[in-house]
């Protein structure tokens, strides 16, 4: 009782807590689909999935990135609110056409026309919790995000024992209407703090102005990232590309260490680089050599073990799969040693050389994926990702020498 008033009345200990609910509920979801399902609807959902994180790129860079940033500047901040909530209705209608259009038009069967409206629900419940979480995160509403991440994961607990029958339709149906109710605290928020926009031509205008170039950063490092998945479900089925979201799922928990240590570091060397540039990169250079030993050792682990753990995480359908853990093994290794060149770009303050590293890395995408596929299978694929990773290294810490803070020769 006691730790949970100390939870309650700490918000910076709330905001962990509730981090670590939602990612925990993210993972264990997809771990307990990839056994439920099988491999084709697992690869299916992983296909949705992706489509997901793309909308909400867009919804982010085009609603919640330009409010980040502006809400401390506005004065009519429940216009604001109001305002950015009917962006995300205007959204969200668009979205709903577009589902029904490119479904319709790419799948024929009559189990793709009957699941067209499960996917919607699916993709807009995913958005409409991303958001008003987002927004009340922004407005230091944390207890009620941390409400809501709780009831979405005592929905998902009680629908999914109860529910016996574990079918795709079934599974986005569960999910997006979940979500969709978990958002109902941030829209009596909204609803509760309602003030008629007024003021919603200079709200548009500044959204467009900021939006407009993070829209096209947030497209770019969505195809970064996940262009060589998405085009290995076309290229080798949408088998494998499950079997690769398993596995890079799997691997997000290294992501999440990997991001609280970014923003746990960056600011003591931002800090450092103030009072003395060698001692900032000395210093760097000293925890990414304690960092490079330790994911040495647990990526030897799952590249040891990758049969074992694949089948731990997936069940035994997806046991030939081990191989992906393996590469997937040496990617994380590579990715672990872009973080600290990162990191001085971003204390630098290089932020155009941050999105060109990008365009680098989309571009050799395009060039390669066809040639990997065909020739390599998913071998092929975590390869092209692998050398998307190199390109961006080499790029930026060629820039960073330019700038006189090259971290290694």
């Amino acid at each position: 009782m006691k730790l949970l008033k100390k939870i309650a009345s700490s918000p910076s200990i709330l905001v962990f807590a509730d981090q670590a609910i939602s990612s925990g509920t993210t993972f264990l979801l997809t771990l307990f689909l990839a056994q439920k399902l099988d491999n084709r609807s697992f690869g299916a959902f992983s296909a949705i999935v992706l489509v997901s994180y793309l909308v909400m790129s867009i919804t982010n860079a085009l609603l919640i990135q330009p409010f980040q940033v502006s809400i401390s500047k506005i004065t009519e901040k429940k216009q604001y609110q109001v305002f950015l909530t009917y962006g995300l209705c205007a959204l969200s209608v668009l979205l709903f056409l577009v589902i029904q259009f490119t479904v319709l038009f790419l799948a024929h069967t009559n189990e793709y026309r009957i699941n067209v409206y499960a996917i919607s629900c699916f993709i807009l419940g995913f958005i409409a919790n991303d958001f008003f979480r987002k927004l009340l995160l922004g407005i230091n509403k944390v207890k009620i995000v941390f409400a809501m991440d709780f009831i979405f994961l005592m929905l998902i607990l009680i629908v999914f024992c109860w529910d016996e029958t574990i079918l795709l339709p079934n599974v986005l149906w569960i999910i997006g209407l979940s979500n969709l109710i978990t958002a109902l605290p941030g829209i009596c928020f909204i609803a509760k703090n309602f003030e008629r926009p007024i003021s919603w031509k200079s709200f548009l205008s500044h959204h467009f102005a900021q939006g407009k170039w993070l829209f096209s950063v947030a497209l770019l490092q969505w195809c970064s990232s996940n262009f060589f998945v998405l085009v290995s479900g076309i290229y080798l089925g949408i088998e494998a590309l499950g079997a690769l979201r398993l596995v890079q799922s799997f691997f997000g928990i290294l992501n999440v260490g990997l991001q609280t240590v970014e923003n746990y570091f960056l600011p003591k060397v931002a800090a450092i680089y103030n009072e003395n540039n060698a001692k900032a990169k000395k210093y760097l250079i000293e925890i990414t050599a304690f960092g490079a030993v330790f994911f040495a050792v647990l990526l030897s682990v799952f590249f040891i073990f990758s049969k074992e753990i694949i089948v731990l995480v997936g069940g035994q359908k997806y046991q030939n799969y081990g191989y992906v853990v393996r590469i997937m093994s040496v990617l994380y290794f590579f990715i672990f040693l872009s973080y600290p060149v990162r990191i001085a770009v971003r204390i630098l303050v290089l932020n155009k050389i941050f999105f060109f590293g990008y365009v680098l890395s989309f571009v050799s995408s395009l060039l390669s994926f066809h040639f990997l596929l065909n020739s390599f299978g998913l071998y092929g694929a975590v390869s092209g990702l692998i050398l998307n990773q190199i390109i961006m290294i080499l790029f930026w810490q060629n820039q960073l020498k330019k700038n006189q803070f090259q971290l290694w020769k």
